[in-house]
């Protein structure tokens, strides 16, 4: 059966249960920035699309959602109702997106393969099944630190919290060959599209994908200290697992952040600062920022000297 777009605009922001509601009307829900403020980069109105399934009757969905966002004070002021295209959504954004470049990573989808420029390193990447596809600001910053740390360290044990796509685990393995890495999220559809792509590159005796969430994760816990922690994540979260990062990373040990806003960089320092953690590296996109840190290495206790009688 086709599918329907709905697309009205609302204020922002949404509340939680009005979205709820929303999902459960039909098939997908999709919210898009439809206006924001320019000073706070806050938005101030989100398109949302409803995508459902014919056969369909305008009149009836304008009643339904009038009463809908009336329940929430929200008026409908204008309803868009257009056809979806029947296609393979996966293999269009693929083509859609083209090659990445960041850094001396390239990447590419299953039917972009073609002579690399000299010096790249090759990422080959299914698009749409799980974040990673090297197009965000917050994944190619990653991708440009590790180019930065690539000469810098040699890790032996490697972390990426959340990896989706597994995007950052294979960048590192491609880095440093040698180093055994630890690939965590708590999707079960990342798991899978990540395991399926490091399959694809032959990395699987070097990469280890599991299910789980944070970093107290037994997985986690079993294998650390690390010498390299990525966590492409979010402000929160990342703010609240400061202290447990720092703890799993080894003395010397380097930690890329990313997923933060340019506003929020400071506060995410600051939690991280007081883990213990000191700032290396910073790599700005947009007002994506991505942030490199390191543990200081463990100083010997000097004793005083015992004071000399008389002073």
């Amino acid at each position: 059966m086709r599918l329907w777009r709905l697309a009205f605009a609302l204020p922002a922001p949404l509340p939680p249960a009005l979205v709820e509601r929303l999902e459960e009307m039909g098939e997908a829900l999709a919210l898009f920035v439809h206006d924001e403020d320019p000073a706070t980069l806050e938005p101030r109105a989100l398109r949302v699309e409803l995508w459902v399934r014919e056969p369909l009757d305008p009149d009836r969905w304008r009643r339904e959602l009038v009463d809908t966002l009336a329940s929430f004070d929200l008026p409908l002021e204008t309803l868009a109702c257009t056809p979806v295209e029947e296609r393979d959504w996966v293999d269009h954004a693929t083509r859609l997106r083209g090659p990445v470049r960041a850094g001396r990573f390239f990447i590419h989808g299953p039917d972009e393969r073609q002579p690399m420029p000299p010096g790249t390193i090759p990422l080959e990447l299914e698009a749409g099944l799980a974040f990673g596809s090297g197009e965000h600001e917050s994944t190619r910053g990653c991708l440009l630190a590790l180019d930065w740390l690539a000469h810098r360290i040699l890790p032996a044990r490697v972390l990426d919290l959340g990896t989706g796509s597994g995007i950052l685990a294979l960048a590192a393995a491609h880095l440093w060959p040698k180093a055994r890495v630890l690939a965590l999220d708590h999707d079960p559809l990342a798991v899978a599209v990540a395991r399926a792509n490091i399959r694809r590159h032959g990395l699987a005796t070097h990469i280890e994908v599991r299910r789980g969430v944070g970093i107290r994760n037994p997985h986690v816990r079993r294998q650390r200290p690390f010498d390299l922690i990525l966590a492409n994540l979010f402000a929160e979260p990342l703010m609240a697992m400061a202290r447990d990062v720092a703890h799993s990373l080894a003395p010397g040990g380097r930690l890329v952040l990313a997923g933060l806003l340019a506003r929020q960089a400071e506060s995410v320092l600051t939690a991280f600062r007081r883990a213990g953690l000191r700032p290396l590296h910073r790599v700005d996109l947009g007002v994506w920022p991505t942030l490199v840190l390191r543990r200081p290495r463990n100083r010997p206790h000097r004793r005083r000297p015992p004071a000399l009688p008389g002073l």
